[in-house]
């Protein structure tokens, strides 16, 4: 419908506005060019809000789509909106039928009007009152109509939303919040989300002031703090803040919330149990936690926010996101800066990443439902230690931060670093460099005046120099039984004045200490062998006095490392902790081959006391060989693990350590596999046996060769069961041989048995009947009524071993092919690591200078350690004695280093989050 109508029709029209109250549609004919120049042709029906001045058509427009009073210019929602403008000719012409009528929801009499009678959509209505809030009139509250739609929770939060973004006014957020505070039960219940949904909107704009303007509103709205918990509200608003990781406006939150002093109420779904005056565990730090956001866990710390285990929490989500918060390295730094402020409390931040990346680690294999998080732990762990390390910027920096120059401390970094498998940040070259110097020639344990013949590693030196040094080492290695009678051996930090023999400071370096091990392991191997030679009497005792010595020796050292390993974890043991670490492959190994010579070694024993003609002890004996036969095999594979210090063998002994992972679970896969079809089997053939079970052991045995002799021929009953022999036929293959060939005794089993009773009947029957012959008929009547069934059992028997052998033999064997496979392309695409990080392992047990003597010396160092501890024990009560309290514990140089280095380091390099990085490599 256009206004170029005719004149009858504007009358017409006019009328019924007259009949509306509303003003005359002005005449076409009489319309006034001057005030219009734009078409006169455009439809009205469906017009949106238009903004226009309150004198009508006296007012002057421009032709871009503004009004221009006579004082102000101002923006219509055309514009706004991104239309086009129709604030000219015909959407001018419309606007003065009622220039009062600026919004859709007091124009739609007039849409209904123009429409011909077609009612507007409610997304129009809900776009007319939002456009209302835009432009600053909240008159539409007034009208009651209106109250169905503003108590939809979704559109009520849109208009917060709107309210705090666009207009930025305290009057018109107070006066919207406070309509939905009365205007019915629906949206009094609402209430709460709304005031989060305009504490969010307006901590996302970045204006403070608003921000600050909706927290007092809160606490001084009475009503309010009726319906709602206003401290929660202020803790929405801190964690709004943090994920919007703006640190101007959460510390204004925070310092007005410490001002007004608000006592916080403890939720018990979002708040635990901690420290008075301490926040724990709020929403606000866990994310900024989780996400490394430094900048603002920072901020939080500062103001009393902390972090604490929860053990009793049950939800794994929840737990994990704490245990995420926890291990970050943006709340473990932030930590470490606050002690350093408030008080000398101070913890090693490497040593803390380290921590949290084996608790990771040892969930990681626990809970596999959250493999990948609990990875993604502990590779962000590792990987801000790695970036400490980097800011190493000589040598001496690098020796403080692992701590190796640090001989006292048990728990140093690159201690631990190793025994927790930190493979990344062990197998880095600055790391590398400094531990084989360590473990090198050219230093000792304790500074003291040794002077080594040369600096040079041990990898950098030639085979030529490498041998001698070796050769060298032999009179040392054994004046080792002489090292606990010198007192600078058995006081090593109070001797340093006291001239100690050449072979103690030769024991001193880490290297040499291998090479004595490796000794001693040579002369045990030698032991075995010459004890598989079976040595004669008078020879015998020596050897086995020996081995005595040097089993024990060597179940000692093994127990002096589990003792070693429980004194690191301190007054507060972890013990999953020290289960990983003690329980490794190669200690198994060590606890599987000490069992087996211990076993023998008491049967041993006990054949020196049994010796006795009247007892027979030739079973004893002969489980005591088994044991230590055992025992012997496992002790030279053992010396295979030399090998992992070349880079040549090296991928090849881990990828067999590992894939005996892998053979174990197909093992396993087998003998279910065997177990299910040897039963089956086994009771079909019983059948034919007469029900004794005689062919049970056969069918185990042959379906248990299977796997090492594949596509067998189906067995047979006569295979599998222990049939007798015929004694006639035995009888006449032995008249007149003294030796048997076993191809002829086999002829002799009877395959086929038939009952002697029913034989004799027929015989009887026949000579009764003049008969001479015996028919097949009759014999087959004597059959054995079990053996009818052969064939019928046969049938079955034949398509489950064919179904056997193809699921053990093509299925089976092939899925152990390719998880081998695959682990050993695991170990080779990440070969450097693996293999710098296992040989580091394997030198990591010499590089402890108080560690027992190699066997058989072992023995002379207990002696050594109980006359220290005494000594020890009598000085420091004496001490007591003297002081009558207890001492100070001064903190050492190189303990101050250590920390200066930390602190040098930790300002360099600030964790930062995903976010963060994502831009920095954009």
């Amino acid at each position: 419908m256009t206004l170029n109508k005719s004149t009858a029709d504007v009358r017409g029209i006019s009328a019924l506005l007259e009949t509306l109250a509303l003003p005359r549609l002005a005449d076409p004919a009489r319309f006034d060019p001057s005030v219009s120049t734009g078409s006169l042709s455009s439809p009205l029906c469906g017009s949106q809000d238009l903004l226009v001045g309150k004198n009508g058509l006296e007012s002057s427009l421009s032709a871009n789509g503004h009004v221009l009073n006579k004082e102000t210019v101002r923006e219509c929602a055309c514009t706004r909106q991104n239309e086009h403008c129709i604030c000219s000719g015909n959407g001018l012409a419309m606007s003065a039928l009622y220039p009062e009528m600026r919004f859709s929801w007091e124009i739609k009499s007039v849409d209904a009007l123009f429409c011909n009678g077609l009612t507007r959509f409610g997304d129009l209505s809900k776009e007319g009152i939002l456009q209302a809030i835009k432009d600053g009139d909240l008159r539409f509250l007034q009208d009651e109509t209106n109250l169905p739609l503003l108590s939809e929770k979704t559109f009520s939060k849109e208009c917060v939303r709107v309210c705090v973004k666009e207009t930025r006014e305290m009057k018109n957020i107070e006066e919207l919040l406070d309509f939905f505070l009365v205007a019915n039960n629906e949206t009094r219940r609402n209430v709460t989300g709304l005031i989060k949904e305009a504490i969010n909107s307006s901590v996302k704009v970045a204006d403070d002031v608003l921000v600050i303007g909706i927290l007092e509103y809160l606490q001084s709205d009475k009503k309010i703090k009726t319906l709602t918990d206003t401290a929660e509200l202020v803790e929405d608003a801190v964690y709004a803040a943090a994920v919007e990781q703006s640190s101007d406006t959460l510390n204004s939150i925070l310092k007005w919330s410490q001002n007004n002093k608000m006592k916080k109420i403890v939720n018990k779904g979002k708040v635990f149990s901690g420290i008075r005056g301490l926040k724990i565990n709020c929403s606000s730090i866990i994310y900024a936690a989780k996400r490394n956001d430094y900048d603002r866990v920072k901020i939080l710390y500062r103001h009393g926010y902390r972090l604490q285990r929860c053990d009793t929490m049950t939800d794994p989500l929840k737990k994990i996101e704490l245990f995420k918060a926890l291990a970050s390295p943006a709340y473990i730094v932030a930590s470490l800066e606050n002690s350093n402020e408030v008080s000398s409390d101070f913890f090693c931040p490497v040593k803390m990443c380290f921590e949290f990346a084996c608790e990771a680690n040892f969930r990681k294999s626990t809970i596999p439902e959250y493999k990948r998080e609990y990875a993604e732990i502990e590779n962000r762990c590792e990987d801000y230690a790695i970036s400490l390390l980097e800011q190493c910027e000589d040598l001496r920096e690098v020796e403080t931060f692992i701590q190796t120059r640090n001989s006292g401390n048990k728990d140093s970094n690159y201690i631990l670093a190793i025994l927790d498998s930190r493979m990344k940040f062990v197998a880095h070259e600055r790391f590398q460099y400094v531990m084989l110097k360590k473990f090198g020639i050219g230093e000792t344990e304790i500074e003291d005046d040794f002077d080594a013949y040369t600096n040079a590693l041990w990898i950098d030196m030639p085979m030529f120099s490498r041998i001698l040094h070796v050769f060298k080492q032999i009179p040392c290695y054994f004046l080792l039984f002489l090292y606990p009678f010198f007192y600078p051996c058995i006081f090593p930090s109070k001797g340093n004045n006291t001239m100690a023999p050449w072979f103690c400071k030769e024991w001193r370096v880490p290297l040499n200490r291998a090479i004595y091990t490796a000794f001693s392991y040579c002369i045990f191997i030698s032991l075995i062998l010459c004890y598989v030679y079976e040595p004669p009497v008078p020879y015998i005792y020596w050897v086995d006095g020996l081995l005595a010595i040097f089993i024990t020796s060597y179940s000692l050292r093994d127990i002096g490392t589990a003792f070693f390993l429980w004194r690191l974890e301190g007054p507060k043991p972890n013990k999953s902790r020290f289960k990983k670490r003690y329980f490794t492959f190669w200690n198994n190994y060590n606890i599987l081959t000490n069992f087996f010579f211990f076993v023998g070694l008491i049967i041993r024993m006990l054949e020196y006391v049994l010796d006795d003609p009247i007892v027979n002890i030739a079973a004893v004996e002969a489980a005591g060989r088994i044991f230590w036969g055992i025992a012997f095999t496992l002790a030279i594979l053992k010396s295979i693990k030399t090998g992992i210090v070349s880079k040549h063998f090296g991928p090849i002994i881990l990828s067999i350590r590992v894939m005996l992972k892998d053979v174990f679970m197909f093992i396993i896969t087998f003998l279910v596999i065997m177990l299910a079809f040897s039963c089956g089997v086994s009771y079909m053939f019983n059948y034919l046996s007469n029900g004794s079970g005689s062919s049970t052991g056969g069918i185990f045995t042959y379906f248990g060769w299977v796997l090492l002799q594949p596509f067998r021929g189906n067995p047979g009953y006569d295979e599998v069961t222990d049939l007798p022999y015929d004694t006639a036929c035995l009888t006449t293959l032995t008249a007149d041989e003294s030796e048997i060939n076993i191809k002829s005794i086999n002829k002799c089993r009877m395959e086929t048995m038939y009952s002697s009773g029913c034989i004799e009947d027929r015989i009887e029957s026949m000579l009764m009947q003049n008969l001479s012959k015996l028919s097949k008929s009759d014999m087959a009547s004597c059959m054995m009524v079990q053996r009818l069934g052969a064939d019928t059992i046969k049938t079955a028997v034949v398509p489950m071993w064919i179904f056997y052998q193809f699921l053990v033999s093509v299925v089976l064997l092939r899925i152990l092919i390719v998880m081998m496979t695959i682990t050993y392309r695991k170990i080779y695409d990440n070969l450097d690591t693996q293999w710098k990080y296992a040989r580091l392992y394997l030198a990591i047990q010499f590089f402890d200078s108080e560690s027992l003597l190699p066997p058989p010396f072992t023995y002379l160092t207990l002696v050594m350690y109980l006359i220290r501890w005494v000594v020890n024990m009598r000085t420091k009560q004496l001490g007591r004695e003297k002081s009558g309290r207890k001492s100070e514990r001064k903190c050492k140089p190189l303990d101050m280093e250590y920390r200066n280095l930390i602190f040098a380091f930790i300002d360099n390099v600030k964790p930062c989050p995903k976010k963060d990085k994502m831009k920095g490599n954009e």
